[in-house]
């Protein structure tokens, strides 16, 4: 490397941090989901910070101006990270599994809008599917391919993760809003795109990760419906660990099939399981991944279990009921809903045992 280039990018490097950029100007009204926001609002000033190749980086204009120099200038070093992140690593690994984004899409511009604002403390960004249709289909749409990030993780190491999650959301209403003319259910949706932290690598360590994030979530309520949607934090931690088990035993084709497939929800898992020549309904993979969280150990059996490293030590502590050793009869009455997982260990008891279960029909 000559002296003469050398110069050339220090020069480069300290007009991007320290001096004020024309594109940093610019200032943009987008529409926002109020119940994301911290403060519930439907509509921010944003001030753009930076553009890659791929990205417009948008920030809220109120909390920008209310950072001092030094944080701001944190937080364009975390954004060039992420940018050459997303570059070299997020956008071509999940294209590649999942298939292609909506491209120029509605905005005719190839780069995809970042827009980073305040949100409520268990959220670390959102999609709305909204945003890749006009204004005369979707009345609150940004008219652009766009994803929203919280700004309490511009300088977090989850932020990747977050930002790769809402990309899967942009990939999956390409292939099935656009393409296929069907919109996916909540849960796979979220299901697939809960796991690219893992695809990409990020989850390996452990400590911090949204892995290990969404495992102590689904812990605090392990009995919650897979398919039911309530967007808690439990919801994501189920779909979170049940895509871990698809794809530990089926391979992350098991996802991307299931993506590609004209059938949504249930039906779209069941075509991608015969793709791959696995003579199993969604209810017997449901029923072995309820009994890897119980035992979690492939001597008793190769589906019962996690492959994941992470995950090895995950073991759900079922309802435990003892039972007197002299002739008695117990009765319980205990609450589930579809897709639920729930776990009952009897011990205790006599020689004979009989159990009776009565449900609805």
């Amino acid at each position: 490397m000559s002296g003469k280039f050398y110069l050339k990018i220090i020069f480069v490097g300290f007009f991007f941090f320290f001096l004020p950029l024309s594109a940093a100007s610019q200032t943009v009204s987008f529409n926002i989901d109020s119940s994301y926001d911290l403060f519930s609002r439907q509509e921010i000033e944003a001030e753009l910070i930076r553009t890659t190749q791929d990205l417009y980086f948008y920030i809220e204009k109120s909390w920008w101006d209310s950072r001092n120099s030094q944080e701001q200038n944190d937080i364009r070093l975390a954004l060039f990270d992420l940018g050459e992140e997303f570059r070299n690593k997020i956008y071509p690994v999940l294209t590649s599994n999942f298939g292609s984004i909506p491209e120029p899409g509605i905005d005719g511009d190839q780069r995809i809008t970042v827009l980073i604002h305040q949100m409520r403390q268990d959220a670390g960004g959102y999609f709305n599917s909204g945003d890749v249709y006009s204004r005369l289909q979707a009345p609150r749409s940004n008219e652009r391919e766009m994803v929203y990030l919280s700004a309490g993780y511009v300088t977090s190491s989850k932020l990747r993760s977050a930002l790769a999650h809402e990309f899967l959301h942009l990939i999956t209403v390409n292939q099935k809003d656009l393409l296929q003319k069907v919109t996916e259910e909540v849960w796979l949706n979220e299901a697939r795109a809960e796991y690219t932290p893992t695809l990409l690598g990020y989850d390996d360590a452990y400590a911090g990760s949204n892995l290990e994030t969404r495992v102590r979530a689904f812990l605090d309520n392990p009995t919650i419906s897979l398919t039911e949607w309530l967007n808690s934090g439990s919801d994501y931690g189920a779909v979170n660990l049940f895509a871990q088990y698809l794809v530990d035993h089926y391979g992350v084709r098991i996802l991307a099939d299931s993506l590609q497939s004209s059938k949504v929800g249930i039906a779209s898992v069941e075509e991608a399981l015969q793709k791959q020549g696995v003579k199993k309904s969604f209810s017997q993979v449901f029923a072995e991944w309820a009994i890897a969280l119980l035992v979690n150990d492939c001597r008793l059996g190769d589906r019962y279990c996690y492959l994941n490293q992470n995950l090895l030590a995950l073991r759900i502590v079922p309802t435990l009921y003892f039972l007197p050793r002299t002739e008695t009869i117990l009765s319980t009455v205990h609450g589930t809903t579809h897709w639920a997982l729930n776990w009952h260990k009897f011990v205790g008891g006599g020689s004979n045992f009989s159990l009776e279960f009565d449900g609805q029909d």
